[in-house]
Formats: C-alpha cells, sequence, structure tokens
C-alpha cells in the first residue's frame, strides 16, 4: 500500500482528503502544518506528498521547495492545491518543483487520477532511486549516509547535500551559481568562498576519493568518473 502525506490545515478537507486516498487503496498520514510535516519526514517515508499552498506559518510552496533542495527528499513527488486558479499561481507552483497542481474545487475522480498519474511518472522515471554510487563513493538518501570502500564517511548536512549533488551528474560541470541554488537554496546567501569551504571539507572527508571533485577554473566544479569507466 503506498503511503500519501497530507499537509491541509482545513479539518474538513483533510479529512475528505484522507477518506479519498482510503477509498483508492492508499494509507494517508495528515498534518495541519508544514513544519510538523518536515519534522515527520526526517523518520517516515511516504510515496507522494500532497500540499495545500495556503498553509499558516511555512506555505506550501516554501514547504515543497525545501523539500526539493534537500537531497533525501528531493525525489518526493508533490501533488500541490490551490484555491487559486489564475495561471501566475500554477507556474510558480511548478517552479519550486512541484509535480502537479490541482484547483480547488475537484472531483475525486480527478484527484485519484492525477495521484495515479505522478506516482506513475514517479515510478517510471526512477525517481524513487534511493542510492547514488560512483565508483568507490556512495550515499544512501533514505539513511542520510555516505561511504567510501563500504566505510561511512560522518559528513554534515551541506556536506551530504554536495556529494549527493555531485553523484547525480558525474562529469558534468556544476557552476557556483547552480551549486549555490541547489545545496544552499534560493532563500540562502552561499558566495564562491563559502562553497570552496564546503568542496575543501568535503574532499579531505573523502580521502583519496576526494580527488574526484575537480576545480573548473572560473566555473565551479565537476564530479570525474572512475577511470576505468572513461576508459570505456
Amino acid at each position: 500500500m503506498e503511503r500519501v502525506l497530507i499537509i491541509e490545515d482545513d479539518k474538513k478537507t483533510a479529512k475528505f482528503l484522507a477518506e479519498v486516498l482510503e477509498s483508492g487503496g492508499y494509507k494517508a498520514f495528515n498534518f495541519a502544518d508544514a513544519g510538523g510535516a518536515l519534522e515527520w519526514l526526517k523518520t517516515h517515508q511516504v510515496e507522494l506528498v500532497i500540499s495545500d499552498i495556503g498553509l499558516p506559518g511555512l506555505n506550501g510552496m516554501q514547504f515543497c521547495r525545501l523539500l526539493k533542495e534537500n537531497p533525501v527528499t528531493a525525489a518526493l513527488p508533490v501533488l500541490m492545491l490551490t484555491a487559486f486558479k489564475d495561471e501566475a499561481h500554477t507556474v510558480e507552483g511548478l517552479k519550486t518543483g512541484a509535480d502537479d497542481y490541482v484547483t480547488k474545487p475537484f472531483s475525486v475522480k480527478e484527484l485519484l487520477a492525477r495521484i495515479e498519474a505522478v506516482l506513475r511518472r514517479s515510478r517510471h522515471e526512477g525517481r524513487l532511486e534511493r542510492r547514488l554510487a560512483s565508483g568507490e563513493v556512495a550515499v544512501d538518501l533514505d539513511r542520510g549516509e555516505a561511504s567510501v570502500d563500504g566505510k561511512l564517511v560522518p559528513l554534515l548536512p551541506k556536506e551530504f547535500a554536495l556529494l549527493s549533488r555531485f553523484l547525480r551528474s558525474p562529469g558534468r560541470i556544476l557552476t557556483f551559481n547552480f551549486l549555490a541554488d541547489e545545496v544552499w537554496g534560493l532563500d540562502a546567501v552561499a558566495t564562491r568562498e563559502t562553497i570552496k569551504v564546503t568542496v575543501h571539507r568535503l574532499r579531505n572527508r573523502l580521502g583519496k576519493a576526494g580527488d574526484r571533485i575537480e576545480a573548473v577554473q572560473g566555473q565551479g566544479y565537476k564530479w570525474a568518473e572512475p577511470v576505468s569507466r572513461r576508459a570505456k
């Protein structure tokens, strides 16, 4: 049974959503605020998040952005609910990384169809793959663990996020601006010096494997694939 996290502050709507999901064969978990949901996700797993936009405190778009910035939850599909019907809100929501958008009011059939479509795309694209590896280096996104030759390497959160980002795009130049957005997020200030210091620490923690992080002068960094793979 696939699990779905609902974040909706209106009790009647939240109850309705849970009933719809359970009628469709899903297991539903309800939260009235995004902050509580974020804490819960640190120790629980779901296959989909359904979030209202107009939440108290941390709103739905901010919540979605935080999910997508965190390598542990970046692959988690998000379906946004909104009472706004204008295109601008839809576009903005999708820019935060939301996978689909449903405008209130909606029918039970429409909601279930959209849920299944999002989950089907997620399965097809392999976005729920929870382990990344390149040669002797690997990260387990569910556990938040990194290893070299099978030995765990303790990393700080930003170091783990940076390594995960490199392993997602081996051989590709990741610019300073790209890394600032992807690892530190749009709401944080990450200078080139901040990124360089974090890369330096990450290299040291990885030992010899840290040499795989290559500087590209004036641009950023790239993760070099193992020599054996490049030779093929």
